[in-house]
């Protein structure tokens, strides 16, 4: 059975890896733009989405990444992080995403004026208001990033000791992973163990399997962002699914990076049907001009799954969740009570 229109749009949903940076309105870069002063490509902010957002067709990582460079001046603010923070709340209330992990590395908006803590803060003051306003719980992931200098990734670290159960739920690692290794990083990974600090990685994503491993081995992962190249070796794959490690599977994203050549040669399907623990997520939804509805269609009608796989996902993916066992738990029961009905309601 597949399901989809308004039916997919109202179903609850999880969400484990979206990026802040890559989830802003074209109409929120416009105002950023103009309220700075800055000369504007085009006089409405309709004209802005061409140069923030890829097409269908992209199918590049350069094209891709040559987005971000457009717009992400202007996101080196506490008022415009925290504006971005509130509305991706409200865009993925209208979705019906009931829980939602919002990853940003803030090293990338600090400066010598404005400090990681000054962008943690305002983004956590967004997601407060956004989660009050919008009915939806979110946690923000930090991400240590690739390339960037070892005080950024220790100062991001202690960020995430000292604010994790007050916003934020757990420590990543993004940038770059085919010219940045990981195992640099693992005197902050180590630490994050030993804190019972939740672990995410980017891998095998630009890089091969073996980032993964490295991601697993060497800094103490339980779930990876995107993980789509385990399928070059199967007999590390066999052992991905044996540890119970989690993929957070974003595929749109991986076509129009390139990872992928297409959404049928995407191995989602055979990851889920193989017993790898795989989840559906958004990636960078802003850039990609998705949703997750949209990803719950496209791995319908593109990738040869069913409603019922991917409501499988949905749940696994609130079992992967970085939150605390009480909110898991009423999360769980939440959306397995809005799915049995609407889902009743279309089989009825």
């Amino acid at each position: 059975m597949k399901v989809s229109g308004d039916a997919l749009r109202k179903l609850p949903k999880v969400d484990l890896h979206c990026h802040l940076d890559g989830s802003v309105r074209p109409q929120t870069i416009f105002d950023i733009m103009k309220a700075a002063g800055c000369k504007l490509p085009c006089p409405d902010p309709a004209g802005i989405a061409g140069f923030v957002q890829v097409d269908s067709t992209c199918r590049s990582l350069t094209d891709f990444l040559n987005k971000f460079e457009f717009f992400y001046p202007y996101l080196r603010t506490p008022g415009s992080m925290e504006r971005i923070a509130y509305e991706l709340c409200e865009d993925a209330a209208k979705e019906n995403i009931r829980y939602m992990e919002i990853r940003f590395a803030p090293c990338l908006q600090a400066s010598e004026k404005v400090t990681q803590e000054d962008i943690l803060l305002s983004v956590l003051a967004g997601l407060t208001k956004g989660q009050r306003d919008f009915d939806i719980k979110t946690g923000a992931i930090l991400c240590a990033y690739r390339g960037t200098p070892r005080e950024d990734w220790e100062k991001t670290y202690d960020l995430a000791e000292k604010y994790t159960g007050q916003g934020v739920c757990g420590l990543d690692l993004a940038g770059d992973e085919s010219r940045f290794p990981g195992a640099p990083f693992a005197l902050i990974f180590d630490r994050a163990k030993n804190a019972g600090i939740p672990v995410t990685i980017h891998a095998g994503e630009a890089a091969g399997w073996e980032s993964v491993k490295e991601a697993v081995d060497v800094l103490h992962a339980s779930r990876i962002g995107h993980g789509v190249r385990i399928a070059e070796n199967e007999v590390f794959a066999e052992r991905v699914k044996d540890a119970g490690i989690i993929l957070e599977v974003c595929v749109t994203s991986n076509v129009h990076t390139g990872v992928c050549a297409d959404y049928k040669s995407h191995p989602l399907p055979d990851f889920y049907r193989k017993g790898i623990r795989t989840t559906i997520n958004t990636d960078d939804r802003g850039v990609s001009n998705i949703d997750l509805t949209h990803e719950w269609n496209i791995v319908q009608t593109k990738c040869g799954l069913e409603i019922d796989d991917v409501l499988d996902m949905n749940i696994l993916a609130i079992d992967a969740a970085f939150c605390e066992a009480p909110d898991k738990k009423f999360l769980k029961n939440r959306i397995q009570t809005e799915t049995r009905k609407i889902m009743s309601g279309l089989s009825g």
